[in-house]
């Protein structure tokens, strides 16, 4: 019963965790447009542009909504 309970309260915190980090992000964008060019810009020097494919880890999928994906469902 403890472990189910405290895997119960490990994907609770993971979620939490990603939905926080998407709220970040979008009020950053959304407040602070510059800032967020400028952090992408860096990171594309750094790491290279993102890839189109959208491959993340598995455990991952569901919890991040890339900023295109929102701009096609908005351009629908």
């Amino acid at each position: 019963m403890t472990e189910v309970l405290n895997e119960a309260i490990h994907d609770y915190e993971r979620k939490h965790f990603w939905e926080e980090l998407n709220d970040q992000i979008e009020r950053t964008q959304r407040e602070d447009p510059e800032s967020w060019a400028a952090y992408v810009a860096e990171r594309e020097t750094l790491v290279g542009p993102r890839s189109r494919s959208h491959r993340i880890a598995p455990e991952w999928e569901g919890l991040i909504t890339f900023p295109e994906e929102k701009d096609e469902g908005n351009a629908r």
